[in-house]
């Protein structure tokens, strides 16, 4: 984001009003066809315009930004440093037009008649809740649409959404700032929570367990990102502590067999807990003290909040997350477990 900031300070003391303008937009499609003749099919311009508008702008930034490589023209580093500028500045002139053409457009949207893909990166425990809500929805409201889903990474998703690459990203940490490019809101707080299944001896404990009993037993670690970025490892290592984690999976399809059938505990957001409860009801759901909470946001490219398709699915991820609050529990006499209170 720094890197991305000086480059746009710098275009702006080379003072707009003497820049050729159509200039920045011949480097900006460069960087994506990486062909002079490719560039100009698209500007609709003669390759020598092209050539003549390269050598203005190695002028310009005193870089000679693209060098032949076999039948290919590769962006100097340099050139790759300007991309990400220049693809937010096209986001932002972009969203305005946008606007513009969403003001003028009467036509109704009917999500039931249209055709969409739409791609949301999430995090791997909402696969348990908040994805199969959505699709059930979209499934039913929206039958011509289809849902990509991509893993979560603990990094900044501005650009992906800037640009329309992404649709949505469930995001959990504050890794993606929210401002001129990307906008959010905040879906619920989690607090995480320990499963534990009959041969653990947890199950036999009350409904809260110390920090210390937690890390005494062996672990299933799914994986959602690396220990590293995991926001309990880091807060637990910052106190010289660290979890036993007998198994690492790539998912959380496994965990609920796992933890019935093993005396291994694992950690989960207490929605996906429950979730997982419900088709194992044999597992024990238990809280950790000191409670350990974090926010999950929904964040959306402001560019594409003009579009909507984009406002309705934003509305409907909005409305699941709301059916998805956690619902109260009761102990149940006799039973060790925790059961769902009768709710209307």
């Amino acid at each position: 984001m720094i890197e991305s900031q000086r480059n746009l300070n710098e275009i702006h003391f080379m003072n707009w009003c003497k820049v050729d303008l159509n200039l920045l937009k011949v480097l900006a499609v460069m960087l994506e066809e990486r062909s002079v003749a490719r560039c100009a099919d698209r500007l609709f311009v003669s390759p020598s315009a092209v050539s003549h508008a390269l050598a203005r702008l190695r002028t310009m930034f005193s870089d000679p930004l693209f060098v032949r490589s076999g039948g290919a023209m590769l962006p100097t580093i340099r050139a790759q440093s300007l991309e990400r500028s220049l693809s937010l500045l096209s986001t932002v002139l972009n969203a305005e037009l946008e606007k513009t053409r969403g003001s003028q457009c009467t036509t109704a949207f009917h999500p039931a008649e249209s055709v969409r893909d739409v791609k949301i990166v999430s995090p791997g425990a909402l696969e348990l809740t908040l994805v199969p809500a959505v699709i059930a929805i979209l499934h039913e409201q929206a039958p011509n649409w289809t849902l990509t889903v991509e893993p979560f990474e603990r990094r900044s998703y501005e650009s992906d959404l800037a640009t329309g690459r992404v649709d949505f990203v469930f995001s959990i940490g504050g890794t993606t700032p929210v401002g001129a490019l990307v906008d959010g809101i905040t879906l619920w707080e989690d607090e995480l929570v320990v499963l534990a299944g009959p041969r653990s001896d947890l199950y036999d404990c009350t409904d809260r367990i110390s920090t210390e009993l937690f890390l005494a037993h062996r672990h299933v670690y799914p994986l959602p990102w690396p220990i590293s970025q995991n926001y309990l490892d880091v807060e637990l290592a910052r106190r010289g502590q660290h979890r036993n984690i007998a198994v690492s999976l790539p998912s959380y399809a496994a965990l609920g067999h796992l933890l019935e059938t093993t005396d291994l505990v694992s950690s989960l957001p207490d929605r996906s807990a429950r979730a997982l409860m419900r088709s194992h009801p044999d597992l024990k759901l238990l809280r950790l003290e000191p409670a350990r909470r974090s926010e999950l946001s929904l964040l959306w490219g402001i560019a594409a909040a003009q579009e909507p398709a984009i406002a309705w699915i934003r509305d409907i991820i909005q409305r699941a997350a709301g059916e998805l609050e956690s619902f109260p529990y009761k102990r149940v006499a006799g039973d060790r477990r925790l059961s769902r209170s009768t709710v209307a």
